[in-house]
């Protein structure tokens, strides 16, 4: 009896336990942790990370502990520290003397602005304390998180390991930092040095602060370290976002970067090359090929019946006039579209040349007429002049025939780009998140 008494006990504990971590776990889908990165690489393959992970306790109990795993790589320079906002006022009435704040609320660690002009208005940051076990970090919180509430660690540290160069081409593989949690938002943003080109866009940095500021052993309030871990996951030339990681899953990013545009798209240069010089050569020899086939079966014809120098000499005289297949079409249609692509890639610096004399205050009006009928011209004369000059020599037709190969080449080329060179359109954009 007694046995069966133990027996069913243990069956109650284990159900209970089950019981509290489905609890427990659907507390974190609806309140899941929310990370956030800046990655920035450098030239010789070294990563600079940021990182902002915001937790939340769901449990009745405060959290004190805390470890994560930082995964591929083994970081040097790591620092930790605990964010910790002061309550933020909702209403006020400034006819209160002395406290015109009416409601409080928790801060969103969450956002990107941490600056509070009511009270003591600053962000304050508490060194962390860790031990290490292979790539798993294991600390206590400086300042345990009560139930319900939550905070934020800053994380900060230098690696090597997610980079790997392969003839002047960087490529990369950033893969986030693991906790044994579920994640309910995550973004990473990556950057490189201002004297490299990451793919789609040159980009700008602003560290923001030292990175020795990190790396204070006290707990300390600072604008600095404020407007950098504001920018921490917010805004960059690539941005990857992803939802609901599941405990101990991690985020990977991918990309590459080059110390050259050129040696950037160095493949899809090439890849264009191909396309380009295989549309070429079918446009000059197909039609070559049917008009030999053409002129067999014309001989034949020729031979057989009357009319023979008539038809001969029509014959001629049509070779000599443009049709739509003429390969001169294509050519020149294609010179024509290369035109108009290097005025519009010169037209920011011709804008920028006019400013000088822009900000001269000597006939702005007029120079800025002057300027807009130049580059209307320019741009009439890159579309028609061609046209018109072949037209010319083989007929108003091949004025209409050219028009059209323009349009074919306007249309395929944009494609090449969007395809090629392009392939982060949105990371393009300057887009807050806050």
């Amino acid at each position: 009896m007694q046995r069966k008494l133990i027996f069913v006990s243990l069956i109650i504990i284990f159900l209970l336990v089950d019981f509290a971590q489905l609890v427990l776990a659907q507390d974190e889908l609806l309140f899941g942790q929310k990370h956030f990165y800046t990655v920035i690489f450098r030239g010789n393959g070294e990563a600079i990370v940021y990182g902002k992970l915001v937790l939340n306790n769901p449990n009745e109990e405060p959290l004190t502990d805390f470890s994560f795993e930082i995964p591929k790589v083994s970081p040097s320079e790591l620092v930790l520290y605990q964010m910790k906002l002061p309550l933020e006022c909702v209403r006020y009435d400034y006819r209160l003397p002395g406290e015109p704040c009416l409601e409080w609320r928790e801060p969103d660690y969450a956002q990107g602005y941490y600056y509070y002009s009511y009270r003591q208005g600053r962000a304050e940051y508490q060194k962390i304390q860790y031990t290490k076990s292979g790539n798993l970090y294991r600390f206590s919180l400086p300042t345990p998180v009560e139930p319900h509430k939550s905070t934020a660690i800053i994380v900060g540290y230098a690696a090597k390991g997610y980079v790997k160069e392969s003839l002047g081409l960087f490529n990369f593989n950033f893969e986030t930092i693991k906790v044994p949690s579920r994640i309910e938002e995550i973004r990473v943003v990556v950057d490189v040095d201002t004297d490299l080109f990451l793919k789609g866009k040159r980009a700008e940095v602003d560290y923001g602060v030292p990175k020795g500021e990190l790396a204070l052993p006290q707990a300390i309030s600072s604008r600095s370290l404020d407007n950098l871990v504001g920018k921490i996951g917010s805004y960059g030339p690539l941005v990857k976002e992803a939802k609901n990681l599941a405990p101990n899953e991690s985020f990977i990013v991918k990309g590459e970067y080059a110390k050259s545009w050129f040696r950037l798209y160095l493949s899809s240069i090439l890849i264009v090359i191909v396309v380009l010089v295989l549309i070429f050569a079918g446009f000059y020899f197909l039609p070559r090929f049917f008009k030999k086939r053409e002129k067999k079966s014309d001989k034949g014809e020729i031979m057989t019946g009357q009319g023979e120098t008539t038809a001969f000499s029509e014959k001629k005289q049509e070779d000599k006039k443009s049709n739509f297949s003429d390969f001169t079409n294509l050519w020149v249609s294609f010179v024509s579209v290369l035109l108009v692509f290097c005025f519009t890639y010169l037209l920011p610096r011709l804008f920028k040349e006019a400013e000088k004399y822009l900000s001269a205050d000597i006939g702005e009006g007029e120079i800025f007429v002057v300027l807009m009928i130049a580059i209307f011209l320019l741009y009439v004369l890159a579309i028609f002049g061609p046209a018109i000059f072949l037209a010319t020599k083989k007929g108003w037709k091949a004025f209409i025939y050219v028009l059209i190969y323009e349009f074919f080449w306007y249309l395929l080329l944009i494609i090449l780009y969007l395809l090629f060179f392009q392939s982060e359109l949105s990371s393009n954009i300057f887009r807050p998140y806050y």
